[in-house]
């Protein structure tokens, strides 16, 4: 079987981590998290604003890809998630795919600006961290221009929804 990378991309609180666990549980994924290497940095990953600095996105990133590449080349789906904003971040991880001879699929979780702020500020009040929504909105206008997503899921929904529609995905792209 073709080993298959999922870029999910969106803005935070869409629920992208929502559906990476789901890939991980019901259809054993590897998942990678631009998140969890950002935040390796400590108190300098973040802006005042609590969205990443450039540097730790490029440091996320090229972190990420890294163990992306090493995950496609023994196991069959793996997950790579994190905004994605900018094209050349989604192309760099198409073509780490390629290079193993993986299938890639771009893969947008949408969900309104105000229900992903309302999301991201219950996870700070327990202790997490994440951008504010002005912050997020700003995210959002350079994810909406994007035209070169494979896939959207729409996650304005009920969570019983979101994991039905994750797995009707899942089950037609693998």
């Amino acid at each position: 079987m073709t080993s298959r990378l999922l870029i999910v991309c969106g803005i935070p609180g869409a629920g992208k981590s929502t559906f990476a666990h789901r890939a991980v549980e019901r259809w054993g994924a590897v998942s990678f998290a631009s998140e969890q290497f950002a935040d390796a940095l400590g108190d300098s990953a973040r802006s005042a604003s609590g969205d990443l600095t450039k540097e730790a996105i490029a440091h996320a990133y090229a972190a990420m890809g890294e163990g992306t590449a090493a995950a496609l080349a023994t196991n069959s789906l793996v997950v790579a998630v994190g905004s994605f904003r900018s094209e050349a971040q989604r192309d760099r991880f198409r073509e780490i795919a390629r290079g193993v001879g993986a299938k890639a699929t771009t893969l947008r979780i949408v969900a309104p600006v105000a229900t992903a702020a309302a999301r991201v500020q219950a996870r700070i009040a327990l202790g997490e961290r994440g951008p504010t929504e002005s912050s997020i909105r700003r995210i959002e206008a350079e994810l909406a221009g994007a035209t070169d997503f494979d896939e959207a899921l729409n996650n304005d929904v009920s969570m019983e929804q979101f994991c039905r529609e994750t797995d009707k995905l899942l089950e037609r792209i693998r």
